[in-house]
């Protein structure tokens, strides 16, 4: 990976850009570019962290109304058995080095989602930001990413499938937005991102657009065409799973051969990660420790993880973690109404499915559009109905005044 001279002033100037900030919803908007800037310039692994713990004080420090919900209690609750499964693990493993980074990539998440559900930024705007910065990463992607490695398309430290669920959010959202304001005009940065999507050919990322795109359809589209609109993306995406040569959009590049051995190999680790999280419901085996075991196991004998963040948290962490994240994306996806929440839906639904089939959570460039999607759909509904009641209770607002 390329390290450029003025990568490292990077944080830097993100600190002094946040520290101009007055409102509080440009803090959380910030996040999304900031995060994708840093990893495109290859900055160290800590500076991600680092950049959200600034953004989420700044954020907090401006904001004049701080909600407090149970969505809070859920995510101080997660982070806790993150940390004492790293500190105290059930398992024989202990976690090492590579532990302790995926577990600030994600505790940093997990704060950037708290923070925005306690001062949401404008759902109005966070669609186009999360949409600008996914289309840039895809051009740059498209113009100087790393192929050498094989004809899947890769670029800016990230592998095909982490760099096409990157790309799911703005691909999903554009095309929601595009729908949903009849503005034509929204498809053109997505068709960009979904070009790059496809370039990565990641199953992953393809199966993750058509659900958020039927989320988005059984969410806002019109009764009549809502089922018929759904069964044919089900059935796209049945067609997608029974013959995965589909896909294969390079001409042959991704053999069957080699879809099938994935195949394989991921269902073994799903195997062994549900047996692990049966074995240890409580407290896991310890953070970080799943590649280790997996590489021991009779059964793969390969240094792998589990291509499954869901399963990761069980299998590492106990059951409760999995659960709770599942929690919060629900509540999200239930609260949106409008058409800006119901493209945030979209996406965040998009990449609740990506982790089904990735371990994306560890790395902030890829996750930090979700986080914030998913903190603001939270949030948001307390905003207004915070605006709501201040308005009604304004002097200026009563009748006859």
């Amino acid at each position: 990976m390329v390290w450029y001279p003025w990568s490292t002033a990077l944080p830097a100037l993100g600190v002094c850009g946040l520290a101009l900030v007055r409102r509080p919803w440009r803090g959380g908007l910030l996040m999304v570019p900031l995060a994708v800037v840093g990893g495109v310039a290859g900055l160290p692994w800590w500076c991600a962290p680092l950049l959200a713990l600034v953004t989420a004080v700044m954020c907090l420090a401006c904001s004049r109304r701080i909600r407090v919900g149970s969505e809070h209690a859920i995510v101080v609750l997660l982070v806790l058995l993150l940390v004492a499964s790293w500190v105290s693990p059930g398992g024989q493993g202990s976690p090492g080095h590579q532990a302790l980074h995926d577990m600030a990539q994600v505790t940093a998440g997990l704060m950037i989602l708290a923070v925005c559900a306690a001062a949401p930024p404008s759902a109005a705007r966070l669609p186009m930001v999360v949409v600008l910065s996914g289309a840039a990463v895809a051009v740059a992607a498209l113009l100087v990413g790393d192929a050498q490695a094989g004809p899947r398309l890769e670029g800016f430290g990230l592998n095909s499938n982490y760099l096409g669920s990157l790309l799911v959010l703005p691909t999903v959202m554009s095309l929601a937005m595009a729908w949903l304001r009849r503005a034509p005009l929204w498809v053109v940065p997505g068709a960009v991102a979904l070009v790059a999507l496809v370039a990565t050919q990641s199953r992953a990322a393809l199966f993750a657009v058509l659900a958020g795109m039927a989320t988005v359809v059984l969410l806002r589209g019109p009764r009549v065409v809502r089922l018929p609109l759904t069964l044919a993306i089900a059935a796209v995406a049945v067609l997608v799973a029974a013959a995965p040569g589909v896909l294969d959009v390079s001409g042959g590049a991704r053999g069957i051969d080699e879809l099938e051995r994935s195949n394989e190999v991921r269902a073994q680790s799903a195997i062994l990660a549900a047996r692990m999280a049966a074995d240890h419901p409580l407290r896991g085996t310890g953070y970080g420790t799943f590649a280790e075991q997996a590489a021991r196991s009779p059964q793969l004998g390969i240094f792998i993880n589990t291509h499954n963040d869901y399963l990761r948290l069980a299998a590492e962490t106990g059951i409760i973690p999995a659960l709770l994240l599942l929690l919060l994306v629900y509540r999200a996806v239930r609260r949106a109404t409008g058409t800006h929440e119901h493209a945030l839906a979209g996406g965040v639904t998009a990449y609740a499915v990506v982790l089904l089939f990735g371990n994306t959570l560890s790395n902030l460039m890829a996750s930090v559009p979700f986080w914030v999607c998913l903190g603001t759909l939270l949030g948001a509904r307390h905003l207004e109905t915070a605006y709501v009641t201040t308005h009604r209770t304004s002097p200026r607002a009563a009748p006859g005044t």
